[in-house]
C-alpha cells in the first residue's frame, strides 16, 4: 500500500520549510496532482492573487501513482494562477522529477512568496533548502542543467542523470506570459506562463537527488508477522497488476509506432485529414507536410529513452551533422511542436524546425505558443496589418528560420516586438489593434494546439471548454478519430460521435475526454499509454492498476468520480477569476469554412455542443456547477461560490 506523503511549503522570502501530511480525505476526494492542487488553490482563494505577485503560489504535486510500481506513471502536475490566461494555470511534466520527489517521501512542494536573490531548492535525503543560484541566473536551461547534474551528480549525463530537475531560463527570469519550466531531458510544463511564475519568485530551479524507496511500513495494527504478510501480499499483488498493465501497453496497436516516433507521425496524419493548421490557419494542409513529419525526423536520431518505468519510451535525442545547424544536439519534439514550427509559420526543413524547437526549450519558452505567437506575426505582416515600422525593422516571411530564431531570442529577452510577442497573442493583438484580434486564434488567452478544429470538431469543443484555455492534452478528446460508428453508439448514444465533422456526440465524448483526462493527471498517469494506446476512456483497466499499487479501493466509478470533482473545481476556479460561457467559444474566424483538403467546406460554432456540455456536467447554461451537483459530488464546501 502508497503511504501518503508530506507536503513541504517553502517560504522563499525566509528560507523556511513547514511541513505538512497530505490529507487521506482529500486524496480520496481528488486523488493527487492536478486534483491537489486546484482543491489547494480554491481554499487559498489564490483567484484574488495578481500572477506575478508573491502572494500566487507555486504548487508542485504527485499524481497518486507517480513514482510507484504502476507502469507510465512519472508525471507531476505543477499549477498557479496564470499570468499568460489570468485563469487556472496548470501543466503535466514527465522525466524523473517523479520518481524522485515520491522516494523522498514529498507528496508536494508549494512556494510561497519571492526569495530577496535567486535561489534553487535542492531535496536531498528529506531536507529541502535553498541554496544561491546567482551562478545560473541569465544561464539559458540547457546550461543551467548541465552545472546542476555537475554539481550534484559528478558530471553525469544531463540527460540521463539520476536527478530529478524542473528548471527555468531567461523567458522564465523576464516573466514573458510564454515562459515554462523545463527537465534536461525533453520534458516541459509548458503552457500557461507556469514558467514566469518562478520566475517571479526568483526560483531558478528545483533539484530532487532520489533517494531508496522507503522500507515497508509495518504501523498498521496487529503482531508485526501479521502485516509483513499483508504487506508482501499487497506487494506481489501491485506486482502482478503492473505486469499486466504493461503487457496491456506493449499489446496495444500502437505500442510499436508510439515506441519508434512518440506522437511526431501525426503530423502526416493530420495532413492527410485536413485539418494540419498552415501559415497561421490560413490552410489545412502544407506541403511541407512530409519534411516535418517524425519519419523524417527519424534520420536525426542518436539515442532514444524514455521516464522511469515506463515501456513506451518515446522520447530521442536528435543531431544535426552538417549544414547551417551542424552539431545541434537537442531532444527530438513531440507533434505539436513539429507543427508549430513547420506547418504553422509555413517552415518545410527539417533541420530549422528541430533548432527553434530547442532554441524554444533553451530559452524556457512554451513551444507550442511561441510558434503559435511566431504565425500570428507572420500574417500580419503577409496581410500589410503591420510593417518593418512594428516589427523593429524586421521582415516576416513565411518560413524564415531566421526571422523567427531573432523573435524567439526577443520574445525572452522582452524586448521590442518580440517582447510583445512573450505575453501572448491575445495581449499582442490587443495592443497593436488595426484588426489584429481578427487572426488571434486563442482561448481565454491561451494559443490554439495542433488541430483546425473545423475539421475537428471534438478537439474544437475541448479546447473551446478547457480550464487553462485553448487546449487539447487537458481534455484528451482524441477517440473521435478512433471510433467505429458501433462503438460510437454503445460509448455515447450516436454513431456519428466517431465522425470529427459532426456535432453529434460530441458533448458526450468530449466529457468523458475532460473526466478521463483529469483523471489520469490526478493519478499521474501519462496519457499517451491511458487514452492513446489503451483508449481506456472508462478507466477499466486503469482503476484496476490503482486499486492494486495505491491499495485503496477504487472502481473505474470512483476514479470518474474524482475527474468530475477536478473538473468541477477548476471551473469554479475560473469562474473565481472572472470567466463566463462567452469565453467557452472559439474564435469567430472558424466560421469560416475550410478551403482546402477533405474537409474543405467545414465550419465550426460550439455553442450547441458546449451547452449540452453543460448539461451533462451538471452545469446552469451559464456554465456555473448547480449546488445539486456539488453535493452529488461531495464539494458542498464550495457551495455558492
Amino acid at each position: 500500500m502508497i503511504t501518503l506523503g508530506t507536503i513541504a511549503n517553502v517560504d522563499l522570502k525566509t528560507g523556511a520549510v513547514v511541513r505538512d501530511l497530505a490529507s487521506e480525505a482529500d486524496v480520496q476526494l481528488v486523488l493527487g496532482g492536478r486534483g491537489l492542487n486546484v482543491l489547494r488553490l480554491l481554499r487559498e482563494r489564490v483567484d484574488r492573487a495578481d500572477p506575478l505577485s508573491l502572494d500566487n503560489p507555486l504548487l508542485v504535486s504527485l499524481g497518486l501513482l507517480t513514482g510507484t510500481e504502476a507502469p507510465s506513471s512519472p508525471r507531476v502536475h505543477v499549477s498557479a494562477r496564470s499570468p499568460l490566461t489570468g485563469v487556472l494555470g496548470g501543466s503535466s511534466v514527465g522525466g524523473s522529477l517523479g520518481h524522485a520527489l515520491r522516494s523522498q517521501g514529498l507528496t508536494s512542494l508549494v512556494f510561497s512568496a519571492r526569495a530577496a536573490r535567486p535561489m534553487y531548492l535542492l531535496v536531498e535525503a528529506g531536507h529541502p533548502r535553498l541554496r544561491d543560484a546567482a551562478d545560473l541566473w541569465g544561464l539559458d536551461t540547457a546550461e543551467t542543467v548541465k552545472r546542476l547534474v555537475a554539481r550534484h551528480d559528478e558530471d553525469s549525463d544531463p540527460v540521463r542523470t539520476r536527478l530529478g530537475i524542473l528548471a527555468i531560463g531567461p523567458a522564465g527570469e523576464n516573466q514573458a506570459g510564454l515562459a515554462c519550466i523545463v527537465t534536461g531531458g525533453g520534458h516541459a510544463a509548458g503552457r500557461t506562463g507556469m514558467g514566469a511564475v518562478m520566475g517571479a519568485k526568483r526560483l531558478k530551479a528545483i533539484v530532487v537527488i532520489p533517494s531508496r524507496p522507503p522500507g515497508r511500513d509495518a504501523r498498521a495494527g496487529g503482531s508485526r508477522a501479521d502485516t509483513r504478510a499483508r504487506e508482501d501480499a499487497r506487494a506481489r499483488q501491485a506486482h502482478a497488476a503492473a505486469k499486466q498493465y504493461t503487457a496491456l501497453i506493449k499489446a496495444a496497436p500502437g505500442f510499436d509506432l508510439a515506441r519508434e516516433f512518440g506522437t511526431t507521425d501525426s503530423v502526416l496524419w493530420s495532413d492527410a485529414n485536413g485539418i494540419l493548421p498552415t501559415r497561421n490557419f490560413t490552410a489545412a494542409t502544407f506541403a511541407g507536410a512530409a519534411a516535418t513529419d517524425g519519419t523524417s525526423v527519424e534520420r536525426y536520431v542518436v539515442r532514444t529513452h524514455g521516464c522511469p518505468g515506463c515501456a513506451i519510451r518515446c522520447k530521442a535525442e536528435v543531431r544535426v551533422p552538417a549544414g547551417p545547424y551542424a552539431g545541434l544536439r537537442a531532444q527530438r519534439p513531440d507533434f505539436e511542436p513539429l507543427v508549430a514550427w513547420g506547418a504553422k509559420v509555413g517552415l518545410d526543413d527539417v533541420e530549422a524546425v528541430l533548432y527553434l524547437h530547442d532554441l524554444c526549450d533553451r530559452l524556457g519558452l512554451d513551444s507550442i505558443s511561441a510558434g503559435a505567437a511566431a504565425a500570428f506575426a507572420l500574417d500580419l505582416y503577409a496581410r500589410g496589418i503591420i510593417t518593418t515600422t512594428d516589427t523593429d525593422g524586421r521582415e516576416l516571411r513565411w518560413g524564415d528560420a531566421g526571422a523567427l530564431a531573432a523573435l524567439l531570442e526577443d520574445m525572452a529577452a522582452g524586448h521590442g516586438f518580440g517582447g510583445l510577442l512573450g505575453g501572448g497573442v491575445r495581449r499582442a493583438a490587443r495592443a497593436l489593434g488595426r484588426g489584429a484580434e481578427r487572426f488571434a486564434y486563442e482561448v481565454k488567452g491561451m494559443e490554439l494546439p495542433a488541430y483546425d478544429p473545423r475539421g475537428a470538431f471534438g478537439a474544437a469543443l475541448s479546447s473551446a471548454v478547457a480550464s487553462r484555455g485553448g487546449d487539447f492534452t487537458s481534455v484528451y478528446a482524441r477517440q473521435e478519430f478512433t471510433l467505429t460508428p458501433d462503438d460510437a453508439a454503445r460509448l455515447y448514444g450516436d454513431a456519428l460521435a466517431g465522425d470529427p465533422i459532426s456535432p453529434r456526440g460530441k458533448a458526450a465524448l468530449v466529457r468523458a475526454a475532460l473526466l478521463a483526462s483529469a483523471a489520469a493527471d490526478s493519478l499521474g498517469m501519462c496519457k499517451i499509454a491511458v487514452l492513446m494506446l489503451l483508449n481506456d476512456y472508462g478507466l477499466e483497466a486503469t482503476a484496476a492498476l490503482a486499486e492494486a499499487v495505491a491499495g485503496l479501493p477504487l472502481q473505474p466509478v470512483d476514479v470518474l468520480l474524482a475527474g468530475a470533482r477536478v473538473a468541477t473545481l477548476e471551473r469554479l476556479f475560473d469562474i473565481r477569476c472572472g470567466i463566463h460561457a462567452e469565453d467557452d467559444l472559439l474564435p469567430s474566424a472558424f466560421a469560416e469554412p475550410l478551403a482546402d483538403g477533405p474537409r474543405a467546406g467545414s465550419s465550426i460554432d460550439v455553442t450547441e455542443m458546449r451547452d449540452e456540455l453543460y448539461r451533462r456536467m451538471g452545469w446552469t447554461p451559464a456554465g456555473v456547477p448547480t449546488a445539486s451537483t456539488l453535493e452529488q459530488l461531495g464539494l458542498t464546501e464550495f457551495t455558492g461560490e
